[in-house]
């Protein structure tokens, strides 16, 4: 390679044409020497609080120039950058930051004290005066790189996320490559659609300003410089909510970007692509001078790559990526060929093609063997272009030196990749029930119905128009699928929830109530998911407020005078009229909870045991306290063998109970694959 680093690769660009632009962000628009000088002064900035040589220091910014900048300023200053995004669950950015444990964390002033580790990690804040970078020195540092370059964490949809350990070599391996696949040039100006600890963003920066052409990051606000009013701030479309009233839609928000900012690639995810293609053929526009599109990030189905390219035109290049941490965003594609691709049921079929440049793929069984052409085996990374392993292990996959990824394929008879989805999901459910001619998306996922028992669901996104028929697509499903594959219950959205990176995020898909519901209103703009009718949602209160009646009504049957309050004074007896009323509404929601509260629990992703034991004691905690007080107000306080009865029947196994949802709340969520 005739570069030895990424930051090399760019400083050649910054030396070539200093003066050419570089990234555009809203108003905000930096040449190549206006961004390189910046880095040299975060690299400055940083070598001044002693990072070490390789030493990790976390970017936890939002897509923009700063946080370009800061990447670039990390490896001028001899470190590794690990990008994190701020928008995540503050409990998942402490999470990876516990586990990356970086030197110190580029960010800004408001996650001082989310990340700062009780002031034991070093915080860099670019909107503070202090910290400001301005004024130090704008030259290039003397320092060796080290040979990490950054550390990409994986999605973590299934599981917890882990950290990819990614070399300069790596990096500049998947710019040459995807120089032969995308033929990025000088030319270009490329729209980014992707969170910034996505390993798509490190990706796509690269590919274009590696190859000294302009990156369009949308503006995290405000309104992009020189463009109509309408080209906000672009709104993720992976977010999973509808727009709100009055707001733009946000795939008309990313048109007017293109347009505004003469974009001629746009690289973004499966689910912003699906969006502006919706948007774009409702209204029979085009994308300018659009001349390439890629997405990534989920799986792609033929007949959607296939229909984008038919509505942009055949001067459009439209690619399928494969990109996962392993490969820092760039393992695999399929580009739609000019003469049309002839499969059978394009709709079930996600083509992911071949390698790029510098890296190895095979297709590989539990014992680390390859499989035979069209059995289903792990997707595994190798060769130059690979990563060297991840943080916590050196290599998942053992002495064999292959990356699995976690994703299924299977290598087809014409030599093409095909993507299978994720290791325990469902996707041929899922392919089968995106033929529904209804359906536009959907996913599939196991539920627990009751302790050791499970089922599937579907939850489904309806076509424009299609009105919503549960019974009718569990049928089509049913008859189309064995009966331990066909999901049970059918759960109409708005829109399926996705993660930041625009990944179906199945830990958020709803837990449905019942198995199916009544009608949606047509486009499916109903249900909730936990069931299409709201009275649904009344049954546990119900239940609750009977069982509590049934209580207070049963009390002087099986207690006889334990609530007599003839002869207590006032206001005395109010208030043991109060305390039985609360052991009545405390028994009510204990059986309610007995039977709704197991969905509540499982949701904490803690081992089935744990879960099943901590949700009897919490019915248990609430329940007990109508038979244990009356048993005790008629219990004689010399009546020692029913005293100690009483005791270990309730008080200690009340302690018991707290102790379980104790270690409940303590446990780590178990890991999922």
């Amino acid at each position: 390679m005739p570069y030895g680093s990424v930051h090399a690769l760019y400083e050649a660009c910054a030396r070539q044409t200093p003066s050419a632009p570089a990234v555009v962000c809203g108003g905000e628009r930096l040449t190549y020497g206006q961004l390189d000088r910046r880095a040299n002064q975060l690299a400055h900035r940083l070598r001044e609080a002693r990072l070490p040589a390789g030493g990790l220091v976390a970017v936890c910014l939002e897509p923009g120039i700063d946080a370009l900048a800061a990447m670039l300023g990390v490896l001028k200053a001899g470190g590794a950058y690990v990008p994190l995004g701020p928008g995540v669950p503050e409990q998942q950015l402490r999470r990876v930051l516990a586990d990356a444990e970086p030197f110190a964390v580029v960010t800004t002033e408001a996650l001082r004290v989310t990340v700062s580790d009780g002031g034991r990690r070093q915080v860099v804040a670019v909107d503070r005066a202090a910290d400001a970078s301005a004024g130090r020195p704008g030259e290039p540092l003397d320092v060796e790189a080290s040979d990490l370059a950054c550390v990409l964490y994986t999605a973590g949809t299934t599981g917890p996320a882990k950290g990819v350990l990614v070399e300069h070599g790596v990096l500049l391996s998947a710019f040459e490559g995807s120089q032969v696949v995308h033929r990025s040039t000088s030319d270009d100006r490329q729209l980014l659609v992707a969170p910034v600890e996505s390993a798509a963003f490190t990706a796509g920066w690269l590919r274009t300003l590696g190859a000294g052409g302009t990156l369009v990051l949308p503006a995290p606000d405000g309104v992009t410089q020189d463009a109509p009013a309408t080209a906000k701030a672009f709104p993720s479309a992976t977010a999973g909510a509808p727009a709100s009233a009055g707001a733009a839609e946000p795939a008309a928000v990313l048109r007017a970007l293109i347009l505004a900012e003469n974009v001629t690639v746009l690289d973004c995810d499966t689910a912003t692509a699906r969006g502006l293609h919706r948007y774009v053929r409702r209204g029979g526009l085009d994308l300018g001078a659009v001349r390439l599109v890629s997405a990534t990030g989920d799986v792609w189905y033929l007949d959607e790559q296939q229909a984008l390219r038919r509505t942009l035109g055949p001067w459009v290049r439209v690619l399928n990526v494969y990109g996962p941490a392993e490969a820092a965003g760039c393992a695999t594609f399929f580009e739609l060929p000019d003469r049309p691709t002839t499969l059978d049921h394009p709709e079930r079929v996600s083509l992911i093609g071949e390698s790029f440049p510098g890296l190895d793929v095979q297709v590989l069984d539990a014992g680390g063997r390859s499989v035979p052409q069209g059995s289903v085996g792990e997707i595994a990374l190798g060769g130059p272009g690979a990563a060297r392993g991840y943080r916590s292990a050196v290599r998942q996959s053992g002495a064999d030196g292959w990356l699995r990824t976690g994703d299924l394929g299977r290598m087809r008879d014409d030599g093409r990749l095909e993507h299978l989805g994720r290791k325990g999901a469902h996707l041929d459910a899922e392919t089968v029930l995106r033929g529904h001619p209804s359906v536009e998306e959907c996913a599939v996922a196991e539920i627990e119905t009751a302790p050791g028992r499970a089922t599937l669901a579907a939850y489904v996104v309806l076509a424009d128009g299609a009105r919503s028929d549960p019974a009718g697509i569990r049928t089509y499903a049913s008859g189309r699928l064995p009966s331990a594959r066909a999901p049970r219950t059918v759960v109409p959205l708005v829109s399926l929830p996705r993660t930041r990176a625009g990944r179906i995020d199945r830990r958020s898909l709803p837990l449905p109530v019942r198995p199916s519901g009544a009608g949606a209103g047509p486009g499916g703009k109903g249900g909730s998911g936990y069931g299409s009718d709201d009275a649904a949602g009344c049954a546990p209160v119900a239940v609750g407020v009977v069982a509590a009646v049934l209580a207070a009504v049963f009390t002087g049957f099986l207690w006889p005078h334990s609530t007599d309050l003839a002869g207590v004074p006032q206001p005395e007896a109010l208030l043991f009229l109060g305390l039985y009323v609360c052991e009545w509404l405390s028994f009510g929601l204990g059986v309610a909870f007995l039977f709704w509260g197991r969905d509540v629990m499982a949701r904490q992703e803690r081992s089935r045991r744990l879960t099943v034991a901590a949700h009897l004691s919490a019915v248990w905690l609430l329940a007990a306290w109508w038979p244990q007080d009356n048993f005790y107000r008629l219990a004689r306080k010399t009546d020692w063998p029913r005293q100690a009865a009483l005791v270990y029947g309730f008080n200690i196994t009340l302690m018991i109970a707290a102790a379980v949802l104790l270690a409940f709340l303590a446990a780590r969520p178990r890991e999922r694959t």
